[in-house]
């Protein structure tokens, strides 16, 4: 949307830029050329974020005047006046369960130096991105008060970087809002790739890929994770909506299967399965119901909510799992150190 407006292109065509744009570098350098990239995005995107604030709320004439300009519900304890007491609670628990369900933070996790690190980097991460919370609010904000009549919500932030800011200011803020968007792509196509690689495939042909065949692979299942993903952005041209109802769909049942996997020893495969299929039918049969998505706001709420309950109840009905915590690790280690398909090991049919 950002390219789209900037380059004043049709929307479509700024989406293939960006999945090109991002597919090239991590299709050349991997998991490394994303750490950098995220790097060096992240300091692009804070610093270009936090001098378009300070030009905005300059040019609407301060503070004082920002918050004068509002419509009551937009200033209101939370904004419930403006969206709803549940939609408000549903887009609280869309965020969580994005945060706490997404692959690439998971694979993060595994990529780090120590659990110290690991600790320490989530802790500073959420300080800053609390920090950086009010940040597309005043955005917002001060684009309403110099443009009440702007028809997408999602050009606010084109909009502020092309008739606010000094040119030179004014370039570097969009490019923070592209580096936004390839940074948080291209962390999550290098998780979807290692899903299908080291889950998929070997449900698929019982085997980890060899090592001499990981790159090549790797590098096809960048261009195959991109390319499904591109589909589904080129269905919606509203971000906030298009984000809410991936999460509620797609990763409200990878949430139960976290949840429940962490704290509940009874948790079975086939439970883990149902889960996965209830998130995914209840948030569907809810997109589709106009009323419900009003009433909601989206269906994040319903689809954690049964797909708990599905996995629940699936796994008290199927045989207790006899692989324990260590042996799973044992497995996952053999698999990692496997060199040839000589050594690869299919995974033994009690798990």
């Amino acid at each position: 949307m950002y390219l789209a407006w900037i380059a004043d292109i049709n929307p479509t065509t700024a989406k293939i830029i960006i999945a090109l744009g991002f597919s090239i570098y991590v299709v050349i350098g991997g998991y490394t050329a994303v750490v950098w990239t995220d790097t060096i995005q992240a300091i692009i995107l804070f610093a270009g974020f936090i001098l378009m604030v300070l030009f905005a709320l300059d040019k609407v004439g301060g503070w004082d005047a920002l918050m004068s300009a509002q419509p009551a519900s937009n200033i209101s304890f939370l904004a419930l006046e403006k969206i709803g007491t549940l939609p408000a609670l549903s887009l609280v628990v869309v965020v969580a369960v994005g945060v706490l369900a997404t692959p690439s933070f998971r694979q993060r996790v595994y990529s780090g130096e120590s659990v110290r690190s690991v600790r320490k980097s989530f802790a500073l991460s959420g300080v800053l991105y609390l920090f950086f919370s009010f940040i597309p609010a005043l955005i917002g904000m001060a684009a309403f008060v110099l443009n009440p009549e702007l028809g997408n919500s999602n050009y606010a932030f084109p909009y502020l970087a092309l008739n606010v800011l000094p040119l030179v200011v004014g370039v570097i803020v969009l490019i923070a809002g592209l580096s936004a968007t390839m940074s948080s792509a291209s962390s999550d196509a290098i998780a979807g790739v290692a899903i299908l690689l080291r889950d998929i495939f070997i449900i698929v042909t019982g085997r980890a890929p060899a090592n001499e065949h990981m790159i090549p692979y790797s590098r096809l299942g960048i261009v195959f994770v991109t390319t499904l993903a591109l589909g589904f952005a080129l269905a919606s041209n509203d971000i906030i909506t298009y984000i809410t109802l991936m999460i509620s769909t797609v990763m409200s049942g990878m949430f139960a299967c976290g949840l429940l996997g962490k704290f509940w020893s009874r948790y079975t495969w086939q439970g883990a399965i149902a889960s996965l299929v209830a998130a995914s039918v209840t948030s569907f049969a809810v997109m589709w119901s106009e009323a419900a998505l009003a009433v909601l706001g989206n269906p994040i709420l319903p689809a954690v909510s049964l797909a708990l309950g599905a996995g629940i109840a699936v796994s008290l009905l199927t045989p207790r799992n006899r692989v324990s915590p260590q042996q799973a690790l044992e497995l996952l280690a053999a698999q990692r150190n496997a060199t040839d398909s000589a050594k690869h090991c299919a995974l033994p049919a009690e798990q």
